[in-house]
């Protein structure tokens, strides 16, 4: 017994080193929490840029009798819009006569780059319920929601003013807006925002994803080259099958645990500097409370993980044991793919809804629990007894493919250069 362990440790032991130690391995490891930073900060210097950058001119065809074009304008030249990165406005009045010959005017010097685009005003408008808006920037959805939503504002005030209500308490009334809050509630209090505990909770569910995908599919080209190279049957000389696989899976196993260490320990301190890291980019920040994150939060993650990689690993390694090249394994993994790619795919549905029946049936399935049950962990609390099960479960799970993985990668990997026909590998997994 204890040279079987001696046999598994070795085999762990050179599996882990034989991945840390690859130059691609360091540069991945490394070059991860500095992506992660520049997916964070690209956005924000992008929309920095381009709040200063020079967005063009947006030209108001004014046709109304009451000016509320000019009053569209200023509001659209305020510093409180112009902040948002929108274009400039100018106005132009314009008679109901000479509408066509100043629009057609205005539509060359669009065509020609020299404006934005423009918006016509008249007095239909409000019955209309519309008004036009033609340009080259009809697809930046922020500058047109900002230009639709002012000309309701100012529109909605004149109808107020109309109405016998003051001007300044008429744009008053337009102006105020109501907008919600949401702060999480933890069994240890108040646990900081919604919004951040759910960004929070998808970057928990990619980060176990990706890693599972790329460690696992690492265990199927790792058993594929054994095949390839005939080393396996050197090896299995002097170890058996199982102490083989699951070393492997051990191994391999271990470098995806040292590299999510790594990265979670960089980004934790990334994401404490993230006001230094802003200001030094020259973007304005603002300060934020991080989600809470329980004790059982921290226990079950990497517990979760490391099944969850046991299990995925053995699927994957059983593909590697039954394909004989990697153009077969290219094929023959997609049953596993769509496995963890539906889980993903299950992501948004849970975030709607993390006490619901989908959320709960998943985080107990052993192909979509390794990704759910964090991820509710992240945003709601779950008893003991729910998260116990989903472990349990899981548990279970990844012995059993690992068992059956190990029967087919008995037999799978000592046939070199032959195709096994699905009749084999019934016959390979009940042992005959």
């Amino acid at each position: 017994m204890a040279m079987a362990d001696n046999k598994l440790d070795t085999i762990i032991r050179r599996e882990l080193l034989t991945r840390i130690r690859s130059p691609w391995f360091v540069v991945s490891t490394l070059v991860g929490p500095v992506l992660f930073v520049l997916m964070f900060l690209f956005p924000l210097l992008l929309g920095e840029r381009e709040r200063r950058a020079d967005l063009g001119t947006v030209r108001v065809l004014d046709a109304t009798s009451d000016s509320l074009g000019l009053e569209v304008v200023t509001s659209l030249n305020s510093d409180a819009l112009r902040a948002t990165g929108i274009p400039r406005a100018e106005w132009v009045h314009m008679r109901s006569d000479e509408r066509r010959a100043i629009e057609d005017r205005t539509n060359r010097e669009v065509v020609r780059g020299q404006l934005q685009g423009y918006l016509v005003l008249d007095s239909s408008m409000t019955e209309r319920g519309f008004f036009p808006y033609a340009g080259r920037n009809t697809t930046a959805l922020a500058s047109m929601q900002v230009i639709e939503s002012t000309v309701a504002r100012v529109t909605l005030a004149k109808q107020l003013e109309a109405s016998g209500i003051p001007a300044a308490r008429a744009d008053s009334l337009v102006r105020h807006r109501v907008r919600m809050r949401s702060e999480r509630l933890t069994a240890r209090g108040r646990g900081g925002s919604g919004q951040l505990s759910v960004a929070f909770a998808l970057a928990v569910a990619l980060l176990l994803y990706s890693t599972i995908f790329m460690h696992g599919a690492n265990v199927m080209r790792g058993v594929l080259e054994e095949k390839e190279s005939r080393v396996a049957e050197i090896v299995l000389a002097s170890v058996s099958s199982d102490t083989l696989l699951f070393g492997k899976v051990l191994g391999i196993g271990a470098a995806g645990m040292v590299q999510v260490g790594f990265w979670t320990a960089v980004s934790s301190a990334l994401i404490l500097a993230r006001g230094s890291l802003l200001s030094m980019a020259g973007v304005t920040w603002t300060r934020f409370t991080m989600p809470d994150l329980s004790l059982e939060f921290a226990l079950i993650v990497p517990l979760a993980f490391l099944l969850g990689f046991l299990f995925y690993a053995a699927l994957f390694a059983a593909v590697g044991a039954v394909v004989s090249s990697e153009q077969e394994a290219q094929q023959a993994q997609l049953p596993v793919i769509f496995l963890l790619i539906m889980s993903l795919s299950t992501v948004q549905g849970v975030l709607s809804n993390p006490d619901g029946q989908l959320a709960t049936v998943l985080s107990v399935i052993p192909f979509s629990s390794p990704i759910i049950l964090p991820l509710r962990l992240s945003l709601v609390p779950l008893s003991a007894g729910s998260a116990a099960l989903s472990l349990a479960i899981l548990s279970v799970s990844a012995l059993f493919a690992t068992f059956l993985a190990a029967r087919l990668y008995r037999t799978g990997v000592l046939m070199y250069g032959k195709r096994a026909s699905l009749r084999e590998v019934a016959r390979w997994l009940r042992g005959v």
